[in-house]
């Protein structure tokens, strides 16, 4: 009589844990509640009053996605565990995965065909006196029933895709001076996808094509009232732009080539606890980032919150993608041994020992100083002593000048990074050039330390663990708020089923680097 009983925020959040615990969605978690004995044991619900409708457990989401409360409830409930548990955090592991964008990838017939069609149906629902001034000169019926974002006569797609570049030009000038509709997001998009996609040349500018003629551009002609004055539209071989909108219905995915992989969506990045001693390891961080988004970049933000967090490591390890000379020199500032092995060098042992391999910077006599961290270099890999070393004022790099004569001569000039000039040899290098270097050779040399980093190797299974076990491979939400909220709750349900494991005698110990 007084309709549904209000849902206490308690009661909303242990759903949505559980949500990520079982790989539900919204309305499984609707349709489960009311049976599931063990949900209403563990929530204290009474019984027979088990009842959530799906879309307030939304409408709950989309109100966590506006601040950091979900994250702070992740850091309470880790600690608590930690601390129960007597887990030690001196030893953590970290790696990323991709999460998959909630919609797949368009071709570029289909993004120009689907971006007009958003674009025009909400003009036709807010301003359906201009949709009707604009339907006619387009292409085509964009809002037909029978719509389809594929072309079924393979010949025919290059001529449609280059009359939907017009239609995308038409539509952009018609509107980009209305100040209503230029505000639309629909339109913004249409605009973003128009100038990442094609590009527009007038006559009095001159067509690329004709300045270069072995140009592979596909070209349109823009002519009429609406193309003053007449221009060409060029569509470009590869779009270009910071952030490629692939989906004019997912437009924070971001569209990123690793290897043999094609991937539109976001990056995950996890920590966890890795010491040998503990019983049971849980996840210490998450963060979710654009997937171009370098690991090198996220490792400094991520000891950051570890600190903040007070769950700082003393030994942090990572894969060549984190580990570099800055990062290594970062880490270092803040108390923290960032091991691993470092980026953009060989691993291969057999190039390593090779006689005739290139030289690097930590094959020369080198001193740190132990308070100011400077380097100072005492001889090259064959004992001559430079002449002198200055640092840079502008670039802040050590130029470390040798004799030119001898190095002309030296046996090893052609393995040397050191550039032979008319008066003197330079070394041109700086402190991060050095520790990754000098970490590149502990790495390849030190058969120990490369065991001890093997420890990370068990990250790869707390990625597939979250992606494929707690819902994390595929977004479900078109922002990246949204996805970040659902990485958050993969790793409050990891941690929450470890947990349970482990207090119910469930969780059997097991080697460090596998993840139950």
């Amino acid at each position: 009589e007084k309709g549904a009983p209000n849902i206490s925020v308690k009661l909303k959040v242990s759903l949505l844990i559980f949500m990520a615990l079982e790989q539900l969605n919204w309305r499984q978690v609707e349709f489960m509640f009311m049976r599931r004995l063990d949900w209403i044991n563990a929530t204290f619900t009474e019984f027979g009053r088990a009842f959530v409708d799906h879309t307030t457990l939304f409408k709950f989401f989309r109100q966590l996605e506006d601040d950091s409360s979900t994250y702070q409830l992740f850091v309470d409930l880790t600690n608590n565990f930690i601390e129960v548990c007597n887990v030690s955090t001196d030893k953590q592991r970290v790696d990323s995965y991709f999460m998959l964008g909630w919609l797949a990838t368009l071709s570029r017939y289909g993004l120009f065909k689907e971006t007009i069609r958003v674009f025009l149906q909400a003009l036709r629902k807010h301003k359906p006196g201009l949709y009707d001034s604009i339907k006619d000169d387009l292409s085509l019926d964009y809002l037909q029933d029978n719509f389809d974002l594929t072309e079924k006569d393979k010949e025919k797609t290059r001529g449609r895709i280059k009359e939907m570049a017009r239609d995308l030009y038409l539509l952009k000038s018609s509107f980009e001076n209305n100040h209503q509709v230029k505000h639309y997001e629909t339109f913004k998009t249409l605009v973003e996808v128009f100038s990442q996609q094609c590009v527009v040349k007038t006559e009095a500018e001159g067509s690329s094509d004709n300045d270069d003629p072995n140009s592979n551009k596909e070209t349109v002609e823009i002519t009429g009232d609406d193309a003053t004055p007449e221009a060409e539209v060029e569509i470009r071989e590869k779009p270009e732009g910071d952030k490629i909108i692939s989906s004019p219905h997912n437009t924070d995915a971001t569209y990123v080539r690793k290897r043999n992989q094609k991937i539109v969506g976001h990056k995950v990045f996890a920590t966890e606890t890795c010491d040998p001693e503990n019983d049971v390891q849980f996840i210490t961080d998450v963060n979710l980032e654009k997937a171009t988004h370098a690991d090198s970049r996220e490792i400094s933000a991520i000891e950051q919150r570890l600190e903040e967090n007070d769950m700082k490591p003393d030994t942090f390890y990572g894969d060549a993608g984190f580990v570099n000379g800055e990062s290594i020199l970062d880490s270092a500032e803040r108390g923290i041994d960032l091991a691993g092995p470092s980026s953009g060098r060989s691993q291969s042992f057999e190039g390593f020992v090779d006689a005739d391999r290139p030289l690097d910077i930590a094959d020369f006599t080198v001193i740190v100083n132990d308070q100011t961290g400077e380097l100072t270099v005492s001889s090259c890999p064959e004992s001559q002593e430079p002449i002198d070393q200055v640092r840079s004022k502008k670039t802040d790099r050590i130029n470390v000048h040798f004799k030119s004569e001898v190095c002309k001569y030296c046996p090893s000039c052609d393995r040397c990074p050191v550039k032979i000039g008319t008066r003197v040899a330079t070394l041109n290098i700086d402190e991060a050039q050095y520790a990754g270097a000098a970490r590149h050779h502990e790495y390849m040399g030190n058969t120990e330390y490369r065991k001890e980093c093997g420890i990370r190797a068990g990250a790869e299974s707390l990625m597939n663990e979250l992606a494929n076990t707690h819902d994390g491979r595929q977004s479900r939400h078109r922002r990246e708020k949204g996805s970040r909220l659902q990485a958050v709750f993969a790793g409050i349900s990891c941690n929450v089923k470890r947990f349970i494991r482990f207090s119910t005698g469930n969780y059997a110990k097991k080697p460090v680097n596998v993840v139950s």
